[in-house]
């Protein structure tokens, strides 16, 4: 069983790319990178569908764990956009780890005060 404190990022990759082979998905196993990359705008969307009406104390609900049902469904879309994803930096030879370092220190690189800014941009 796979778990977030024992498995590594390359685990993951060689755990969805053996779905896609089973599933005979791809060629060999490996999606096209442009239709990985659309389809995970689509689970996303369906991720943002959960959030699109909650208002603060729904969150705060969620945050305090008091909905894990609600909590679950989250879990099972964010799983498609991460397994998408993993897809997508598998069949493209990406370092996930690497490239999430570089982004930080890119990110930490910033001013702190740009305002109206996502974090990440």
């Amino acid at each position: 069983m796979l778990h977030d404190d024992t498995t590594t990022v390359s685990q993951l990759k060689e755990a969805i790319y053996a779905l896609c082979l089973e599933k005979g998905w791809g060629v060999d196993g490996v999606q096209n990178p442009q239709q990985v990359a659309m389809a995970m705008t689509v689970e996303m969307s369906e991720l943002l569908e959960l959030f699109q009406w909650l208002n603060p104390p729904d969150v705060e609900k969620l945050l305090n764990g008091e909905d894990p049902a609600y909590v679950a469904r989250i879990a099972e879309e964010f799983a498609d956009v991460m397994m998408y994803g993993m897809q997508l930096m598998r069949a493209l030879k990406i370092d996930v780890s690497a490239e999430i370092e570089h982004k930080i220190e890119v990110v930490r690189g910033r001013p702190a005060n740009r305002k109206n800014l996502h974090p990440f941009q």
